[in-house]
């Protein structure tokens, strides 16, 4: 159980709402806006937190807590670096899987 709780500890919790275009720094975005992207799914999230090696895990049915009522998931990555930093890396990663779109 320790090793578990050790584990965890070294991921990072990404929320969709880090990454959304459509809500504000004041409302719970994380990243710049050249690095987000308009309503992110945790599937993409997952796709290019792979692509970038980062180890992502799906923990569906998990509402943000400004959000409570939406349960779209979120995603565990291995924290390899600041937050910020990692959570721009993604974004423009699903960017380029998008083709080029927020």
């Amino acid at each position: 159980m320790q090793k578990e709780e050790m584990k965890r500890s070294k991921r990072i919790v990404v929320w969709p709402i880090y990454l959304d275009l459509n809500y504000s720094r004041s409302k719970g975005r994380l990243t710049r806006k050249e690095c987000s992207v308009r309503a992110p799914k945790v599937s993409e999230i997952k796709r290019a937190a792979e692509s970038l090696g980062l180890h992502p895990e799906i923990e569906a049915d998990k509402a943000h807590p400004s959000t409570w009522w939406d349960k779209e998931g979120r995603v565990t990555i291995d924290n390899v670096g600041p937050k910020t930093v990692l959570l721009d890396k993604i974004g423009v990663e699903i960017i380029r899987l998008r083709g080029g779109k927020q």
